[in-house]
């Protein structure tokens, strides 16, 4: 039984990060544990500090990752869309859950028990290679991001970070569209002011490699190249005293 729509290879001609998308018909009717729910805008799927017990598949919509510090203080860890998996946290061993997953619009979300996709990674190969590559591919883009955090100016940091939100590769040509993310929530995933985010902004634009109104956001190939070159951003700003922990799509 193929558990990977668009293919037997978890790596696909691409390799890790590949566009497969899990089967989960498929999953759930060998291995049960699945329940399919189609959510209102702001539904919070789990909170940071409950019990980690299942895994959450985005079969279509958005869902916003967000983490609060033992001060009170709220960050923004990223945004996941269709084919994105969250709290993968409670495969790799975590008890409690590290962050609040919450929808952002009307989404279609499965719900895996734990116990099922262990049982799933120990049978079959195909789900064991599924999901260690996501889990390797979230650690690749946690020390991405965290480097970027620390080297990067703030311009660059957002430059990645629409081109994260938008599912582009930098390697890769096309364009995507970004909705319901604005620019505080992503002064915060950079750690900067949302003035500083409209500036930039507005210089994206006028080079040509966004196009944005209200909160859709069109993110061109372009800006893949504009962040291959280091000299074309502004010099090195440290992050803002109420920067939000390194942005990691997927990872609690």
């Amino acid at each position: 039984m193929n558990y990977l729509a668009g293919g037997h290879s978890v790596f696909g001609d691409s390799g890790l990060g590949s566009n497969q998308t899990l089967n989960i018909g498929a999953f759930a009717a060998k291995y049960g544990g699945v329940t399919v729910t189609r959510f209102k805008p702001g539904t919070v799927l789990y909170s940071q500090g409950e019990p980690a017990d299942a895994l959450f598949y985005v079969r279509d919509g958005q869902v916003q990752i967000t983490v609060v510090s033992s001060l009170g203080k709220a960050g923004i860890l990223g945004v996941l869309g269709s084919g994105e998996l969250c709290g993968e946290g409670s495969l790799l061993g975590n008890e409690i859950r590290v962050a609040t997953a919450e929808c952002m619009v009307e989404s279609s979300i499965a719900r895996l028990e734990r116990s099922s996709v262990i049982r799933g990674v120990r049978d079959d190969a195909a789900i064991a290679e599924y999901f260690v590559a996501f889990a390797l591919a979230s650690v690749v883009r946690l020390r991405e991001n965290l480097i970027s955090q620390l080297f990067d100016c703030s311009e660059k940091r957002l430059a990645r970070i629409l081109l994260a939100l938008a599912h582009h590769d930098i390697y890769r040509r096309h364009d995507n569209i970004i909705r319901n993310v604005d620019q505080e929530e992503l002064a915060q995933m950079i750690g900067t002011t949302r003035s500083r985010v409209n500036h930039f902004m507005n210089k994206f634009r006028k080079l040509g490699c966004i196009d944005y109104d209200g909160r859709a956001i069109l993110v061109h190939e372009s800006l893949s190249t504009l962040v291959l070159h280091e000299h074309l951003f502004d010099a090195f700003e440290p992050p803002a005293s109420s920067a939000a922990v390194p942005r990691a799509v997927g990872y609690p």
